[in-house]
């Protein structure tokens, strides 16, 4: 028990016994004064009756009897009784048991009897005794007084003593807010930040000032050590989380931070971009180890710089190793993101070196989207695989790393992109094609192919790639619309750039919708491409090799309706769908790509080697013009030359 407490129940214990005490004595008093008021009550009344009965005029025995009977029917006597000298009764009256019940209950006559004191007095007449007079006083009413009286003093008792209690109740409750305001409160924010302590000031409790200002003092000299503290754990935090060159976090604190958000709950959502620095190895036998070092601390401080300037939309850098780099961007990353995911590409392209002989360092980059549901192995499985695609296919955009989603699952910043795409199928000028002009060389002669893509003008000024907004096309059921639009716009090209070749992506997702060769037939039958006349043989629609694998009949379906127009077909990425190499001699194909990656894995693989021929005499022997995607070593540029491939004339960017 509390001494507080301790002290509030020794003093109850004696205002009770004060109390219980004022009430016994009270009743005691009031008990001695109705016994003496009985006595004096009976007394004075056997006194008077005896002097009237002496009265010479009152020796009348019927006179004395109606004196006598007078003052008992008054019913404050119990008995009256008249005895001559010879023991003879004269005259007696006495009240019955049943007429004497009084208000008090058994219990307390018994408790606190009243006596029903007797008086005596002697009669004369003259000299002579006439009888003995005894006079009872009946005691119910001064019972009942007592007991009236006893009740009053005691409801005064117990109203005092609830008064008491609930003083008692609210001296307690105000005690134990005092405390907990002015002590327990001011512990608890021990350790807290500085901001939540406020200047104690004088106490209420004259007691507890002292403590107050002891508590508050102690609080300061914690927080300071505290601080200190955390200081010291961030610096080593740091150290240990913390790339030594560039000073971004680690793979360790990325793993981290990505698994946090994971485990926030299932609408957890965002991107993660992944960048791959593909000569980093070529770099430190170009440079010296410094020199990469300072190069990669100024291209990161740049990127870092980037993120900064777009505060609108969050972003976590990260060294995963030594070429790989990763930006986190969690929640949703619609239109605005990947503006800046954009800025960031272009930025770290813009910082290529040189590397001799014609070739510059090239960057790899692969997004994907992640939610709840994702574990971190999932998400950088994706991103893997997408920055081996991006590796093969050579052409230094964002791959994009879709994951199986559930039906009905709305990605990040969806709504957004629908709103935006809906808009610039819309509107004229909304969307253009970007043509970038690729040049292979072989043993036979060099050729210039154009390649489209397209580019979302939106009404700001701004301009965002396809590869930035493609995959949400694809997401929601639009690319068909997208790639149609691509055609078109490509055949308008072709009609201001007569004699050159054009090629126009389609992709996978806009085969598997049934009316897309339709769509494509009315198109390439319309009169901007009649117009053309034979230059519609310079339009050549490139597909993935994926898609022979998935959807066979379709691309062969789209292929009939392209040699009816004369428009070429190429195939893409032949070298990561080597199942697609079977449909091959059925296909007109115009040309086949690998990438440069695989090709430079034959000459070390004798497996791929194998298939790098087969792949390669195949395509030949239907006349398929083989092009590899990417720069490649000159070993493996000599050997592929010598079986007929052509190879890409590098610049910087």
């Amino acid at each position: 028990m509390s001494l507080l407490k301790q002290l509030l129940l020794s003093v109850s214990i004696a205002i009770a016994g004060i109390l219980l005490g004022t009430l016994a004595f009270s009743i005691e008093a009031a008990r001695s004064y109705l016994t003496e008021q009985l006595q004096s009550q009976s007394e004075n009344a056997a006194s008077s009756l005896a002097l009237s009965l002496s009265q010479p005029g009152n020796q009348d025995p019927v006179t004395q009897e109606l004196l006598m009977a007078a003052l008992f029917d008054t019913g404050q006597f119990a008995g009256i009784r008249l005895v001559a000298p010879d023991e003879q009764v004269l005259f007696e009256r006495e009240r019955k048991p049943l007429e004497m019940q009084a208000r008090a209950p058994e219990w307390f006559r018994h408790m606190l009897p009243l006596p029903q004191p007797q008086a005596e007095r002697a009669i004369s007449d003259g000299w002579r005794q006439v009888g003995n007079l005894s006079v009872m006083v009946d005691n119910r009413f001064a019972m009942d007084a007592l007991w009236s009286s006893s009740i009053r003093m005691t409801g005064l008792i117990l109203v005092a003593g609830g008064a008491w209690a609930l003083f008692v109740g609210l001296l307690l409750r105000w005690f134990r807010r005092v405390l907990h305001e002015e002590i327990e409160a001011q512990v608890l924010r021990i350790g807290t930040s500085q901001s939540d302590v406020a200047d104690v000031g004088e106490s209420r409790v004259a007691e507890l000032t002292s403590v107050s200002h002891a508590i508050q003092h102690t609080h300061v000299r914690v927080q300071q050590a505290a601080q200190a503290q955390t200081q010291r754990i961030e610096h080593l935090e740091l150290e240990t989380n913390s790339d030594p060159v560039t000073q971004l976090p680690n793979r360790k604190y990325f793993v981290n931070e990505l698994q946090k958000l994971l485990l926030s709950g299932p609408q957890a959502q965002g991107h993660v971009l992944m960048v791959r620095q593909r000569d980093l190895q070529t770099m430190n036998t170009s440079y010296s180890r410094h020199e990469v070092d300072e190069w990669l601390k100024s291209v990161w401080q740049q990127v870092q710089q980037l993120l900064a300037d777009n505060a609108q939309v969050q972003a976590q850098l990260a060294r995963l190793n030594g070429s790989d780099f990763v930006v986190l961007l969690p929640g949703g990353l619609g239109p605005e993101g990947m503006h800046m995911v954009q800025q960031l590409r272009k930025l770290l392209q813009s910082q290529n070196l040189a590397l001799g002989a014609g070739q510059w360092t090239r960057w790899a980059f692969a997004l994907t989207a992640f939610i709840g549901t994702d574990t971190v192995g999932d998400v950088l499985s994706r991103l893997d695989r997408g920055l081996m695609q991006a590796e093969s296919a050579g052409h230094g955009d964002v791959e994009y790393a879709e994951a199986t989603r559930q039906p009905g699952h709305m990605v990040a910043g969806e709504r957004n992109w629908q709103q935006l795409l809906s808009m610039a199928l819309q509107t004229p000028q909304a969307l253009q094609i970007a043509v970038q002009p690729q040049t292979s060389t072989s043993l036979v002669g060099t050729d210039v192919r154009h390649e489209a893509s397209l580019e979302l003008h939106e009404p700001d000024g701004r301009v965002l790639g396809g590869a930035f907004f493609l995959p949400a096309a694809v997401r929601l059921g639009m690319s068909a619309d997208y790639d149609l639009q691509a055609l078109s716009l490509g055949l308008q090209w072709l009609g201001q750039h007569p004699g050159e070749t054009l090629v126009v992506r389609v992709s996978v997702p806009s085969l598997e919708q049934d009316d897309l060769v339709p769509l494509v037939r009315k198109l390439l039958q319309s009169p901007p491409a009649q117009a053309l006349g034979a230059g519609l043989e310079q339009l050549v629609l490139e597909l993935d090799a994926h898609a022979l694998e998935v959807n066979p009949a379709r691309v062969a379906e789209l292929c009939d309706e392209t040699a009816l127009a004369h428009v070429g077909v190429g195939l893409r990425r032949l070298d990561q769908s080597p199942k697609a190499l079977w449909h091959l001699p059925s296909l007109p194909l115009r040309y086949v790509k690998l990438g440069g990656y695989f090709a430079e894995q034959s000459l070390s693989n004798p497996g791929v080697r194998h298939l790098l021929e087969a792949m390669i005499s195949t395509a030949q022997d239907q006349g398929v013009r083989v092009y590899i995607t990417d720069a490649v070593a000159p070993e493996a540029a000599a050997w592929l030359r010598i079986k007929g491939a052509s190879l890409p004339v590098q610049s910087q960017g």
